[in-house]
């Protein structure tokens, strides 16, 4: 019960406003053919017309590229065509349905590019009960091509919002990230996951709009700089740690450079007080302080200085970008037939989850038998504790809604309020849906039923009869999902931590070989087998009494900390021109411990043991102490260059190894 509750408060949450324009252009496609078909005296033509539409609605990605949106829908139109017209095709035999409609199923599941859609449309056609015939599958898609002009009507005039929605919303996140140098670990976790998000998306929605024409204007160019932005952060707050005294000064210029990505009118202030600082800086160099606190002082403030000036810049190219604009180039879209493959356990048990519906329904083979079937198709999902999730959402949206569909219909019934009816449930439902799946189940389900049965009258009986079988659909996923294949996560396990040590030692062998042009790109992949282990474990603890490794959990978190690690050492080794034989010696040493670590966990063996780096480690503190003598007696500049380079890369690979060695460990254990 306690899972219940905890799913409905987040399920009618609302972490995010609506798109409600969105939502009315949706129900204007589904509910005018309605409008026409009672008009014109052709209800059933108007229904499959609206049940095109409200499919390919279904199959829409909102807040896409409208290019990848065009490539989706135009395929999601001609398979929900197919689907009609193969439902129609099968509907005399209701054994061969069965099969059918299990292995549609099936595909959906397993390819992305097919989806649930086309399987729904195939249910709608077997429970037709209209003679087959190309009429319905050509009126379905027509009320899909309908949905598709209305959809991409404002694709010349709006074709880079989605493109500035994202970057908006990366540039937003690395200001947080910003703000966020002071904040304990925790919520600074937060916020840096948070940005490596935003980037993500950021660069998913550039690559639609890739140009080799003009590099510096470029959606790629822009996401690479907030990138250098996110990195230099990372850094920065590390060596903002190391100088406690000078924080106040280091925090001012963080909070202009900060208000400088949101407000373009505020960069030339921003460069200004970052340049001041960095004048600051150099005074106190010039001051030939000799004593150690002072030398190790001026040494990490020249670091902090570059990070500050690489972010100032990154904040002036932003600047220009907001002013200027993005350059993209306007193309059709090209289709890639990329299916997209789920896991086939799930497609298997979505497959005969689905056939058995239909078998249990062959006795009902009536309109009614449909909400079963599509129960049991939409709730099913890839684990348990998500299905009874989904599940819970699903019944009680079915309740609150058919209810108040019911409610509206008995008090004024008649063809023109359930065209009023569905214009409301549609607005609601598809502007919802982008935020809340259980405020879309709440008014998607009166709207299918409302759609699929328009010439029959929603009254008590009828919506009761309707709650039944979602329940009873509902209760059949939950079957199915506790004993189709409910546990396999685990054996996927061993070569996620493979993956996870091997990228992670392919990051640090990058810094010993100095190839840090290589490091954002080394640091997104390992950031992403990372998120492929944490995703998995995740799914392990919704398995049937699953529960995730608490030394998995945190091998996830001393993963992160390594990147962490490996950006800031980084930026040392970025500012220095010559680095210290100790620090590649470390660097390998790290990176021989972790895949030494994978080969073992690959074999099923016990990993080597480690030898804590100490020595190199050693060696380097020795350094350091070496070239601060020197620099006391006034050695040359070279000198004092090398103890800035020894002074901060020794605590950042000091720090490197602990959260190596520990991820080692974690993995291990």
């Amino acid at each position: 019960m306690r899972g219940a509750a905890l799913a409905l408060r987040r399920g009618f949450s609302l972490p995010a406003r609506p798109p409600w324009g969105y939502g009315l252009l949706c129900a204007v496609a589904i509910a005018s053919p309605l409008l026409l078909g009672a008009l014109t005296r052709q209800p059933v033509t108007g229904v499959f017309v609206a049940l095109g539409a409200y499919f390919t609605a279904f199959g829409d990605l909102y807040g896409q590229p409208y290019g990848t949106r065009a490539k989706t829908l135009v395929v999601k139109l001609v398979l929900i065509a197919l689907g009609c017209w193969l439902g129609l095709l099968v509907a005399p035999w209701p054994w061969v349905g069965v099969v059918v409609v299990g292995l549609v199923a099936a595909a959906g599941g397993q390819w992305r590019l097919i989806g649930m859609p086309p399987v729904l449309a195939t249910v709608i056609g077997f429970y037709a009960l209209v003679p087959a015939s190309p009429g319905p599958p050509l009126q379905m898609a027509l009320g899909g091509l309908v949905f598709c002009v209305l959809a991409l009507a404002l694709w010349p005039f709006r074709r880079l919002d989605p493109l500035k929605d994202a970057l908006n919303d990366a540039v937003e996140a690395m200001a947080a990230m910003l703000d966020g140098l002071a904040l304990p670990e925790e919520e600074w976790a937060e916020r840096r996951e948070h940005g490596s998000k935003a980037l993500d998306a950021a660069d998913t929605a550039s690559a639609a709009f890739h140009s080799t024409d003009d590099k510096t204007r470029s959606a790629d160019a822009a996401v690479q700089t907030l990138v250098r932005v996110f990195h230099e952060s990372v850094a920065l707050r590390a060596l903002r740690a190391e100088t406690v005294e000078d924080q106040a000064e280091i925090d001012t210029v963080v909070s202009d450079l900060s208000a400088a990505l949101r407000d373009s009118t505020r960069v030339a202030p921003a460069l200004a007080r970052t340049a001041a600082l960095a004048e600051w800086i150099s005074g106190l160099r010039a001051r030939r302080r000799t004593d150690p606190a002072s030398l190790r002082r001026i040494a990490v403030l020249g670091q902090v200085r570059r990070c500050l000036d690489r972010i100032a810049v990154a904040v002036r190219t932003v600047g220009m970008l907001a002013t200027d604009g993005v350059r993209a180039p306007a193309r059709l879209p090209r289709f890639s037939w990329k299916l997209g493959s789920e896991e086939p356990e799930h497609a298997s048990r979505l497959g005969i989850a689905a056939a058995v519906a239909m078998a249990l329904m062959v006795g009902l083979h009536e309109h009614y038998g449909k909400w079963f079937v599509f129960t049991v198709m939409l709730a099913l999902r890839s684990t348990y504790g998500d299905t009874v999730d989904r599940v819970v959402l699903r019944v009680s949206g079915t309740v609150v809604g058919a209810a108040m569909a019911a409610v509206i219909l008995a008090a004024v019934p008649g063809p023109y309020t359930i065209v009023g009816t569905v214009l409301v449930l549609a607005t609601l439902g598809f502007a919802l849906r982008v935020v809340s799946y259980a405020y879309w189940s709440v008014f998607a389900t009166p709207l299918a039923m409302l759609l699929a049965d328009f010439s029959t009258r929603l009254d008590w009986k009828a919506a009761a009869v309707r709650l039944v079988l979602t329940a009873a659909g509902g209760v059949l996923a939950l079957v199915a999902a506790r004993v189709l294949w409910p546990r396999g996560e685990k054996s996927k396990i061993p070569g996620l931590i493979v993956d996870l040590l091997r990228e992670h030692g392919m990051l640090v062998r990058a810094l010993a070989e100095r190839e840090l042009d290589r490091v954002p790109e080394l640091t997104e992949s390992a950031g992403q087998a990372a998120d492929r282990l944490a995703d998995s474990l995740d799914r392990l603890e919704k398995e049937p009494g699953g529960s995730a490794p608490p030394g998995l959990r945190e091998a996830v978190i001393r993963a992160r900390r390594l990147r962490d690690d490996a950006i800031l050492v980084a930026a040392v080794l970025r500012g220095s021109e010559i680095g210290l034989d100790a620090t590649a010696a470390v660097l390998d040493a790290v990176a021989d411990r972790l895949a030494a670590v994978a080969q073992a966990v690959q074999d099923d063996k016990e990993p080597p043991e480690a030898d804590e780096f100490e020595a190199g480690l050693s060696e380097l503190a020795g350094e350091v102490s070496s070239l601060m003598e020197e620099a006391a007696a006034g050695e040359p500049t070279a000198v004092r260059r090398q103890l800035r380079h020894a002074v901060t890369v020794h605590p950042a690979l000091k720090s490197l190894s602990k959260d190596a060695l520990a991820l080692a460990q974690a993995v291990t254990r």
